[in-house]
């Protein structure tokens, strides 16, 4: 059975709550799948584990953020579910290779990672002129 329809609509239900608490087992649970299976099949779909496609996602957002609002870096890891403004910069050197307040005071543009669409092939990322 392709059950691709269930990890697009758990993908559009993780857009959707970016800005909160996103647990697996809600999203499992909304699927009708239990965590193990909607976890393997999430992976299977998509090539990314649930939690990691919510941190990517999380990450690309607050890099727009901190080029395009004038929200501090604290602000904006607070909304994007970071317990603290270490925690984000840490996470985000770590996916962009330079910190937040880096990157918001660069010129540098940035590869995006982008919502997933599980009937695209074209997922990776978009370049982000910043």
């Amino acid at each position: 059975m392709d059950y691709s329809a269930e990890v697009q609509k758990a993908i559009d239900l993780i857009e959707d709550n970016l800005y909160d608490d996103i647990k697996l087992s809600d999203i499992a649970k909304k699927s009708h799948l239990s965590e193990f299976y909607f976890h393997r099949l999430f992976q299977k779909v998509t090539g990314e584990t649930v939690m990691g496609y919510v941190r990517k996602r999380r990450l690309a957002k607050a890099a727009y953020d901190l080029k395009n609002t004038e929200f501090s870096v604290l602000d904006i890891a607070v909304k994007y579910q970071f317990s603290c403004g270490e925690s984000f910069a840490r996470a985000f050197k770590k996916m962009y290779g330079i910190t937040p307040y880096e990157y918001r005071k660069s010129n540098k543009t940035i590869n995006l990672y982008k919502k997933i669409n599980v009937f695209s092939k074209n997922n990776i990322s978009m370049n982000m002129a910043a």
